[in-house]
């Protein structure tokens, strides 16, 4: 089981040389069309799209942050860039596009007949509660779930050095990009209290949220403890 950030023209490569099956996006149309998924011959792609039935603002706005130092202050400083992202966190568990993709998620990962892969653009956000939610199904903790959606951190502070660098340069102090480009345990807690509000606990949710079965759930235990002691 593997998770990732958008695929480049190098992954196709990579992935053939661990063995990746299935490959599932969790990105948009329009970012599928603007970067498809590089993918070794013969490997499945599964699309479960978390946005399907949402217009999301976040990134054009982030953009326009970057370029007008005015919107800059009030996006960055209001906290308007944390209302946006914690509100497509708790749309990650009641809306109901958002649910039908990451239960396309668990029965993928469920049937699978080899290695798996799940990304988005990013990977922390919706690949980051898709890894949630799965890890939840292996019993793990919640004190865990979050140390492990946390860890990405130092990967995706990697990834967008060049915007962190650009926003520098027009005097953007690095930590206000934070809430945009940084996964927040706000956030994860979030998308927590939209599930004890909505369905009462995290197993309420996988059944009833998610529409994930007894069985489902099985395989999926399977799948993420192969060889596990």
């Amino acid at each position: 089981m593997f998770r990732s950030a958008q695929l480049g023209s190098a992954s196709a490569e990579e992935l053939q040389s661990i063995g990746v099956s299935t490959v599932i996006d969790l990105r948009t149309d329009v970012e599928r069309n603007s970067r498809p998924s590089a993918v070794p011959p013969g490997a499945r792609i599964v699309v479960a799209d978390v946005f399907v039935n949402q217009q999301r603002s976040t990134a054009a706005q982030f953009a326009q942050a970057l370029q007008d130092p005015v919107f800059a202050a009030e996006f960055f400083t209001s906290g308007s860039a944390e209302r946006e992202v914690q509100s497509a966190y708790r749309l990650f568990v009641t809306e109901e596009g958002s649910q039908k993709a990451f239960r396309t998620i668990v029965e993928t990962v469920a049937n699978a007949d080899g290695p798996v892969l799940f990304h988005c653009t990013a990977g922390k956000d919706r690949t980051g509660w898709a890894a949630t939610v799965l890890l939840a199904i292996a019993g793990v903790p919640q004190q865990t779930l979050l140390d492990h959606y946390l860890s990405v951190i130092p990967a995706t502070d990697e990834l967008f050095q060049p915007i962190y660098q650009a926003a520098a340069e027009r005097g953007l102090p690095r930590e206000w990009l934070h809430p945009v480009l940084r996964v927040q345990p706000s956030f994860f807690q979030t998308a927590i209290d939209a599930i004890v509000q909505e369905f009462g606990g995290f197993q309420e949710y996988l059944r009833h949220g998610l529409d994930i079965d007894a069985d489902t759930a099985n395989a999926v235990r399977g799948v993420l403890l192969a060889g596990q002691k």
